[in-house]
């Protein structure tokens, strides 16, 4: 589903997401063709519980204005002057916004 333009404008950054394939023989993960995505990412620190009840830091939150699908496998890569560029995603949840916007977070 396409986002409002408007939106858009509000999501000046760019991601990558890899959407997580398979492990090959030696566990190396592996990962499908990468999809860009406009969103706001913001240095922002919060506590979450991962899948595994485990309490985990996340340094990033990345905001898409749209609903899609994020395994917490998959790969995430930030923008240009983010370290690290490609950090493991903790945890991804859906948001409900204001005028009925629906948008994905995902924490790293």
């Amino acid at each position: 589903m396409s986002s409002d333009p408007a939106l858009l404008e509000l999501m000046g950054d760019e991601i990558t997401i890899e959407p997580y394939a398979s492990n090959s023989a030696t566990q190396a993960a592996t990962y499908g063709a990468a999809v860009t995505y406009q969103a706001q990412v913001i240095a922002e620190w919060r506590k979450t519980i991962d899948r595994n009840g485990r309490e985990l830091k996340s340094n990033v939150r990345v905001l898409i204005p749209e609903r899609i699908h994020v395994d917490p496998r998959d790969r995430l890569t930030l923008p240009e002057g983010w370290i690290p560029r490609q950090p493991p995603i903790i945890s991804v949840s859906p948001v409900g916004g204001a005028l009925g916007i629906d948008s994905t977070e995902v924490l790293a």
